[in-house]
């Protein structure tokens, strides 16, 4: 009995871990696929989760405040 509760206990962490591993891979390519820029646009190095600092470079404080959206200058600009 104990190992079935095992196997079924491992198996549900498995499948949480896998769901919120792929909900931060879609969040960012959802902001590739909106913005159009890469991630080095934003970003000097890549994130971490419970990295206090998220490696932005300029144009990528100016996107968060902004509300995440990009300013119609950062619009023109190549990345």
């Amino acid at each position: 009995m104990r190992l079935i509760k095992l196997v079924i206990y491992s198996a549900l962490l498995l499948v949480l871990f896998v769901g919120f591993y792929s909900l931060t891979a879609q969040a960012t390519l959802k902001y590739k696929k909106e913005t159009g820029k890469r991630c080095s646009f934003c970003h000097t190095g890549i994130p971490r989760d419970g990295d206090e600092d998220k490696k932005l470079n300029a144009d990528g404080e100016l996107f968060k405040k902004n509300g995440y959206r990009l300013t119609e200058e950062q619009k023109r600009k190549p990345d």
